[in-house]
């Protein structure tokens, strides 16, 4: 589906970008071009504790870290061992724990397998989808085709001559035991930021509505789907007036799969986008399963079941047991080195905390609280003390998280000097031109010469990773302010110590 001159690969990638908006969008508010170079009225320490001394940040915690990444020294720190809530910081322990432990080239698994036989073009018994975490089954790796993992299964099928399932479509999701929403999480069961997590995620558990007004005042917009599914019903109490005035688009689920959509929008509004969380989300993505097997000719007679967290759920063990299965197709995930970009350019919540997940099941480990812990560990055998360090999910969505800018420092230093140097450096944003940082410091010296992750929620910044000298030297740095009111005074101050970072020179003292 197009509209207008997006296609639809760039529709479905808005899916990845949605927390990267909204930080986009910050970011715009507060900041200017800087070319100048920035003052060196002193010393680095000088300079940066002056900055720091700014009564607009009297009241908030603050610390930053400024290590030389060819010397290993210390350059610049204020508060290096207190410990800040770090938002997506968090991501940056998340991915280099991935990368330790799972591999640059881990790639995700998902089996389609069947039993019974076919006969006259029957299959008489069920085929069950199993889960292992892999949150690329959507359109973001695949030209912006959020169906074509099931269509290729589909494809798979029909070449085995089944056109009718006589039995079930069970999604077996027991992969992860935890709750769909982490501890600590400020949770909006509308917001695709906070999507439920799963052990078999569809589309990142959300769906894409594109809202645009009707020809005529006093008659309902037109919102389009996708991907186009019966799963979510729209209740449509959304207007379009006939006076100027702000648009207003309220959403909230009257029953976990009735969206009501209200309030109003003017004739002349340009499209608006709504990346919206879905309930039960291993049911939907079964649902929207069966809907492309139907598509393609291939009827379901039975029931969609889970092994957990589902309107209908199933012992999936018990029903295996039961069956010769056979499997029809596998669904390999990108390599793990293409999927932290996304994690840490886009600062995609749901693939970090299923990357996560993905860390402690490999160590055999279960739930969030033993992924934290694998994560924690194979950190600490690349040589990180992770005592300052409270891993509460992968994500950073929980406030129970907790860092100090010396853990973050020291982690970005073993990264870049350790074996997986490259993929994790190219998974950061960079400085004016991509990511969550893409509008940042847009027109300064700083564009092209700073790598780093964001991390952003009420009353929390952080902005963590390398820059590159105008002399050519690299350093590590990690800012966090907590518990200020202001965020563009904080985002002031930490744009003048990125800029004052660029003209440090290895000489000063």
């Amino acid at each position: 589906m197009t509209t207008g001159n997006m296609t639809a690969g760039e529709r479905d990638r808005g899916h990845l970008r949605y927390l990267s908006m909204v930080l986009v969008f910050l970011t715009i508010l507060y900041a200017l071009p800087l070319l100048a170079p920035a003052e060196t009225t002193g010393t680095l320490n000088e300079d940066l504790a002056a900055i720091l001394d700014d009564p607009a940040l009297e009241a908030a915690h603050v610390g930053v870290v400024v290590d030389s990444l060819a010397t290993g020294r210390r350059i610049f720190e204020y508060n290096a061992g207190k410990r800040f809530v770090p938002a997506s910081n968090m991501k940056l322990f998340t991915t280099a724990a991935a990368l330790l432990a799972l591999s640059p080239d881990f790639r995700w698994e998902t089996r389609l397998i069947t039993d019974g036989t076919v006969t006259s073009g029957v299959l008489s018994g069920d085929i069950i989808v199993e889960g292992s975490g892999d949150p690329t089954i959507s359109g973001y790796f695949h030209e912006g085709d959020v169906l074509h993992v099931f269509r290729r299964w589909a494809a798979k099928l029909k070449e085995q001559g089944v056109r009718e399932i006589g039995g079930d479509l069970v999604i077996d999701n027991s992969a992860f035991p935890d709750k769909p929403y982490g501890k600590g999480w400020d949770v909006d069961p509308v917001n695709c930021f906070s999507a439920p997590r799963d052990a078999f995620t569809f589309n990142n558990n959300c769906i894409q509505l594109d809202i645009t007004p009707s020809g005529r005042t006093g008659e309902a917009a037109r919102i389009a789907m996708e991907p186009a599914t019966d799963y979510v019903s729209l209740a449509r109490g959304l207007t379009v007036r006939k006076n100027a005035g702000p648009d207003v688009v309220s959403l909230e689920y009257a029953t976990p799969r009735t969206l009501s959509i209200t309030g109003s929008i003017g004739p002349g509004t340009r499209m608006i986008t709504r990346y919206v969380a879905v309930n039960h989300p291993a049911y939907f993505g079964g649902f929207v399963l069966r809907e492309t097997l139907e598509a393609a000719g291939i009827a379901v007679k039975g029931d969609i079941l889970c092994a957990r967290n589902c309107p209908k759920t199933v012992d999936v063990r018990t029903r295996r047991e039961k069956g010769k299965w056979t499997t029809v197709a596998v669904y390999h995930s990108p390599r793990l080195a293409e999927i932290v970009k996304v994690v840490n350019k886009l600062s995609n919540n749901l693939y970090a905390e299923l990357l996560l997940l993905a860390t402690g099941r490999a160590a055999g480990a279960a739930g969030t609280e033993g992924s934290a812990a694998a994560a924690l560990a194979a950190l600490r055998r690349a040589g990180l003390n992770t005592s300052g360090v409270v891993m509460a999910d992968g994500s950073g969505l929980s406030r129970h998280d907790l860092v100090t800018p010396d853990s973050v420092a020291r982690l970005l230093r073993i990264m870049a000097q350790g074996p997986h140097a490259r993929s994790f450096i190219d998974s950061l944003p960079v400085m004016s031109v991509d990511g969550t940082l893409g509008v940042r410091l847009k027109g300064s010296r700083a564009a092209d010469r700073v790598r780093a992750k964001t991390g952003t929620m009420t009353h929390i910044r952080g902005l963590s990773g390398y820059v590159t000298t105008m002399k050519g030297e690299r350093l590590v740095f990690s800012i966090f302010s907590n518990n200020h009111v202001a965020t563009s005074d904080v985002d002031t101050a930490t744009d003048r110590i990125i800029l004052r970072l660029l003209d440090h020179s290895s000489s000063e003292r």
